[in-house]
């Protein structure tokens, strides 16, 4: 089953990029353009949780965002340290144009299928990623370090063999 999800979760991934190559972004964007589109102004840790990624990956793709010119930064009145990002007349007009190829691909992608099955479908992998989601935050919780604080790095590295 996991391997059919992630054959699933690339041939998607692969079809957004031929989608998306159309206004200009890529899938992995997709989440923090729709939700700057459902509430502007957002921090990058707001984006973080809510997109549930690595709050490196939202920098980039922030970054390429802007550079794209899809969202600009403005500084935080009230934490000068925190910018807030928004999106701009040009992501607004694209995100409307995402949100009729999201749709438009989900219609692709299922057409044939019986709605029945795709309530269904939808039903169970949304159990999938709700277990997930619980396992990785469980096991995000009692992961030990790889390296303990002060044990020197070269005790990960397995001593070469001669001869």
């Amino acid at each position: 089953m996991t391997t059919l999800i992630n054959l699933a979760a690339r041939l998607t991934g692969k079809a957004a990029r031929i989608r998306m190559g159309a206004i200009g972004a890529w899938p992995g964007q997709i989440p923090l353009l729709l939700w700057l589109l459902e509430k502007d102004g957002v921090i990058q840790k707001e984006l973080v949780e809510r997109a549930n990624m690595e709050q490196s990956t939202v920098a980039e793709h922030l970054e390429r965002l802007e550079r794209a010119g899809f969202v600009y930064r403005k500084q935080g009145a009230d934490d000068r340290r925190k910018y807030r990002f928004y999106l701009t007349e040009k992501a607004r007009a694209a995100t409307h144009d995402l949100i009729d190829m999201l749709d438009s691909g989900a219609r692709t992608f299922t057409a044939g299928i019986p709605k029945g099955d795709i309530v269904v479908f939808d039903r169970v992998i949304r159990q999938i990623i709700a277990r997930l989601e619980d396992y990785v935050q469980k096991a995000g919780r009692t992961a030990k370090p790889a390296v303990e604080k002060g044990a020197p790095r070269r005790a990960l590295v397995k001593p070469r063999r001669s001869g």
